[in-house]
């Protein structure tokens, strides 16, 4: 992917395949990105901290426009299907 194409996506929800690995999140670019990691993109997303239990926000660095393999806009029913399926899976109890 190019750096032009890459930079299409800028702060969308977005999911990318980035050196063999699937991320989910927001896409950053530019100062942001370069502020944050030290690197032209990044993405970003909230994960729960186990420990705490609270939502903390993870961020990866995108080094490379040239190492995303692929990348698609989230439909924001599909993210939030997501999150309704993730969270029905943390409140089962097994047995």
């Amino acid at each position: 992917m190019t750096d032009e194409e890459l930079q299409r996506f800028a702060g969308e929800k977005v999911r990318l395949t980035y050196r063999g690995s699937t991320l989910a999140g927001k896409l950053v670019v530019g100062f942001e990105a370069q502020l944050q990691v030290r690197a032209p993109y990044a993405i970003e997303w909230y994960d729960i901290n186990e420990t705490t239990g609270t939502n903390e926000m993870r961020i990866a660095a995108i080094t490379d426009a040239g190492a995303v393999q692929s990348i698609e806009v989230l439909d924001l029913a599909e993210e939030t299907k997501d999150e309704i399926e993730d969270e029905a899976e943390e409140t089962q109890t097994p047995g």
